[in-house]
C-alpha cells in the first residue's frame, strides 16, 4: 500500500469532485449576561446595606457591580424584575419546549450527518474508480447510489454509539480505579482502544457502502483487514490523525479574533456603558467566520474520509473477498 499516493489521490479527489466538501460539511454534524441590574436608586441602597454594591436590600434584586452606569443598572433591574414576574407555568412550558427542540435538532442531525458519511465515502469510491477525463460527479447522482446502504450505515452508527454507552456505564468504576491507581498513566491504555474502535467503524461503514455488506458480515470484513494490515491501518491513523489537528488548530484559531471588538469597547469606556458598537462588530465577526471554519471543517472532513475510503480500497484489492461456496443439493434416489 502506497500511503503518499492515496494522500495525493484523496487532494485530487475532493479537488476534482466538489462535491464532496457538501457531504464533508455534513458529516461534521455528527462531529456546541453578565451584569445585574437594581430598581431606582439602587446603587445608593446596596451600597449602604453592606458596602458589596451587588445586593438591593430594598427589592431584593441584584443591582450589579457599581461600575456599571445608573441607566444600565435601572435597565438590568427592570429584566431581573419581568423574570420574576413570570408564571411557573410559563417556565415549565419554555423547559419543555427546549427538550422538544433538543431532540429535534440531534434527531436532524444524526440524520444529516449520516447523510454526509455515507455520501462521502460512496463518492469518493465512485471517483476512484471513474476516468481520470471523466466529468466531476454530481450530488443528485451520489445521493442515488447511496440509497440502499443509509439506513444500514445509520443503523450500524447507532449500534456502536449504544454499545458503547453499555460498555462505559458498565466499565466506568474500574476505568477510574485503573486510571488513579496507574496515576493517570493507564489513560494511555485507553487511546489505542478508542482509535481501534474508530477506525472499526470507519472500515464497516465501508464495507457496506463498497462491497454492500450485511451489518455483521461488514464489522467482521472491517475487523479482518484491519488485523491483517494493522501496522499500514496504524500508520495511515497517525498520518490522518496529524493532520486534522494541525489543520484543526489553523482552522480554529480565528474563533479568538471574534471578542476583541467586544473586549476592546468595555476597557474603551471603562465598563460605564453597554457594548453596543463592540457587540456589534463582534456579532458581525461571528457571522463571517463561524460559516468559513465550518467549511473548511468540512473540507477536511471529505479529505480524511477520502482517504480512508482509499485505504480500504487498497487494503480490499491485496485481501479480496473468499468466493463463498455452494454446495449442489443432493440428488433424491429414486425408487425401485
Amino acid at each position: 500500500m502506497d500511503i503518499g499516493e492515496i494522500l495525493s489521490k484523496a487532494w485530487k479527489v475532493i479537488w476534482k469532485h466538489k462535491i464532496l466538501w457538501l457531504f464533508g460539511v455534513l458529516a461534521g454534524c455528527s462531529v456546541t449576561g453578565g451584569y445585574h441590574g437594581g430598581g431606582g436608586g439602587g446603587g445608593s441602597s446596596a451600597a449602604g446595606s453592606g458596602g458589596s454594591g451587588f445586593i438591593n436590600t430594598q427589592n431584593g434584586y441584584s443591582s450589579g457591580p457599581p461600575i456599571l452606569a445608573p441607566s444600565a443598572q435601572r435597565a438590568f433591574g427592570d429584566f431581573f424584575r419581568w423574570l420574576g414576574d413570570i408564571q411557573p407555568w410559563v417556565w415549565i412550558a419554555i423547559a419543555v419546549g427546549v427538550l422538544a427542540l433538543i431532540v429535534l435538532i440531534s434527531v436532524v442531525t444524526i440524520l444529516l450527518g449520516n447523510l454526509g458519511l455515507t455520501g462521502v465515502i460512496k463518492g469518493a469510491g465512485m471517483a476512484d474508480h471513474a476516468a481520470e477525463d471523466e466529468k466531476p460527479i454530481s450530488f443528485k447522482a451520489i445521493f442515488k447510489a447511496i440509497k440502499p446502504y443509509y439506513w444500514k450505515v445509520l443503523l450500524l452508527t447507532i449500534g456502536f454509539n449504544i454499545a458503547g454507552l453499555i460498555v462505559g456505564v458498565i466499565l466506568a468504576i474500574p476505568i477510574v480505579l485503573f486510571t488513579v491507581c496507574t496515576c493517570f498513566l493507564g489513560l494511555l491504555v485507553l487511546i489505542p482502544i478508542g482509535w481501534f474502535v474508530n477506525t472499526l467503524v470507519y472500515f464497516s461503514t465501508i464495507a457496506i457502502i463498497e462491497e454492500d455488506q450485511k451489518l455483521f458480515d461488514a464489522i467482521g470484513r472491517g475487523w479482518n483487514l484491519m488485523t491483517k494490515h494493522l501496522g499500514k491501518v496504524t500508520l495511515m491513523f497517525l498520518i490522518l490523525g496529524v493532520l486534522q489537528i494541525v489543520f484543526g488548530l489553523v482552522i480554529f484559531v480565528p474563533i479568538i479574533f471574534i471578542p476583541i471588538p467586544l473586549l476592546v469597547n468595555l476597557l474603551t469606556t471603562g465598563f460605564a456603558q453597554f457594548p453596543t458598537i463592540g457587540l456589534t462588530l463582534s456579532g458581525i465577526l461571528m457571522l463571517v467566520i463561524i460559516p468559513i471554519m465550518i467549511f473548511l471543517g468540512g473540507v477536511l472532513q471529505a479529505y480524511v474520509l477520502t482517504s480512508w475510503t482509499l485505504t480500504y480500497h487498497r487494503l480490499a484489492d491485496a485481501s479480496p473477498l473468499e468466493p463463498e461456496v455452494i454446495s449442489e443439493p443432493k440428488a433424491k434416489k429414486s425408487k425401485s
